[in-house]
């Protein structure tokens, strides 16, 4: 049998466990290792946990991962460390929140493609996710006619999700037998096998769908961006020239329009707290400002939503280095290097 030094060389593997650090090492080097990708914040005031399993294909990044709930968020145009496209087949968990305009919702089973050069802001529990990270070059070299759409799931069950399901978990299970001579035709089965399946998923939208896609679209940037304002279904109503019948069916997949809201306006509050850290701004301050006029009421919401006190968030950003701050002497995964020269 030949050994490893007699052909060419195995791909570059990386196990990564969070529960090998110190407990208060653990969210800072999780956090300063997945910046490639995108800044995550806790969901939760429990013990943090996470890992990470990861192949560097050289044209492409394979992982399989499991975390504690957590936050993730990305700047538009938040480019400096590449621009992918991130394909994640969710075998436990899954999350909510938006990909640019785009609302997206994925749970057990689901695959969802995310544009990571648009606005991106989730929320996950407690999950385990097999993902592929695609530098957008590499995808137009390999795929040139593909044109994916951010933000689309592919739902469990359907016949194009079983099978990349089955490809992406036969790759991944190929992975420790591969060396790097086999990396050509996998990176191109690969990303082709990715391109297929979210092409078809949006050629057979009738224009209705997609035109009322757009529609909803419109309205949640709009109130992302008014979030400070009244922002009633009358008000929104006369805004987008829409019923309130209307109004109600394009917010019932994201839980309501007064739940959309509520839960963009808790958002800003949880940053809003994490600043308080350094600027010493009061919690009802930061609720007022983003229109919870009672304090009791807007801690029994936030710690519903993020199963922590607004007092929580400010403590855990003061024990918590900034920006990678203080990380000096703790090394890096490899996968963060390998994430950062994709």
């Amino acid at each position: 049998m030949a050994t490893p030094t007699d052909r060419a060389a195995a791909l570059p593997h990386d196990l990564f466990r969070a529960d090998q650090l110190p407990e208060a090492d653990r969210f800072p080097v999780w956090r300063e290792s997945v910046r490639p990708l995108f800044d995550s914040l806790p969901a939760t005031s429990e013990r943090f946990d996470a890992w990470v399993e990861s192949y560097d294909l050289r044209e492409v990044f394979m992982a399989r991962c499991g975390f504690s709930p957590l936050t993730f968020q990305r700047r538009a145009g938040d480019t400096a460390d590449g621009d992918h496209w991130l394909v994640q087949l969710y075998l436990q968990g899954g999350y909510l929140g938006h990909n640019g305009d785009r609302p997206v919702r994925v749970g057990r089973g689901d695959i969802g493609l995310l544009d990571l050069g648009r606005a991106l802001e989730t929320r996950a529990p407690a999950s385990q996710v097999l993902s592929v990270v695609i530098p957008r070059d590499v995808f137009r070299a390999l795929v040139p006619t593909a044109t994916p759409r951010h933000g689309t799931v592919l739902a469990a069950g359907r016949p194009v999700t079983t099978i990349l399901t089955h490809h992406l978990s036969t790759v991944w299970n190929s992975l420790p037998e591969l060396t790097v001579d086999d990396l050509e035709g996998v990176n191109r089965t690969l990303v082709g096998a990715v391109a297929g399946a979210f092409a078809g998923a949006g050629a057979g939208e009738a224009s209705r769908e997609a035109l009322a896609r757009a529609g909803l679209d419109a309205m949640l940037a709009w109130i992302r961006d008014h979030l400070d304002q009244d922002l009633t279904p009358e008000r929104l109503c006369r805004r987008f020239g829409c019923s309130r019948t209307a109004l109600y069916r394009r917010f019932q997949p994201l839980g309501g329009v007064a739940a959309y809201v509520r839960e963009q306006r808790l958002l800003r509050c949880y940053r809003d707290l994490r600043r308080a850290a350094v600027t010493g701004e009061k919690v009802v301050d930061v609720a007022v400002r983003w229109g919870f006029d009672s304090q009791s009421h807007f801690c029994r919401l936030f710690r519903r939503a993020f199963a922590m006190t607004p007092s929580d968030v400010i403590d855990q950003a003061l024990a918590q280095p900034a920006d990678g701050a203080g990380l000096a002497g703790l090394a890096s995964p490899a996968f963060h290097h390998w994430l950062r020269h994709l």
